[in-house]
């Protein structure tokens, strides 16, 4: 099963760019951090600590990260998303932060 769920997510960073091949060179840049984010999110969702929506809000930012869009950072437990000023409109913040709910 976890295999499986692996495997799904390499083609989801291939899909999205960031995980792309030159010879037999792999170039993951984004890859390792938004692996450990949905690592993360797993265990939230397994230990009940998050509902559908909120996975769903996760996993569009960790889309967008893989697409260049926005940042992330590991700050202890919580991941720090930093918007990338050219790609949002002048009414958005350039920085929030998503926590887990505890």
């Amino acid at each position: 099963m976890k295999k499986q769920k692996n495997s799904n997510l390499i083609k989801w960073f291939k899909d999205e760019g960031a995980l792309t091949f030159e010879g037999n060179l792999c170039i993951a840049e984004k890859a390792f951090l938004a692996h450990s984010a949905v690592n993360w999110l797993r265990k939230r969702a397994s230990d009940k600590k998050l509902k559908g929506e909120e996975l769903n809000r996760y996993m569009e930012v960790i889309k967008l990260f893989l697409q260049k869009k926005v940042d992330l950072k590991w700050e202890g437990d919580i991941i720090n998303v930093i918007v990338n000023e050219e790609e949002v409109s002048h009414n958005e913040s350039d920085r929030m932060e998503i926590t887990n709910g505890q």
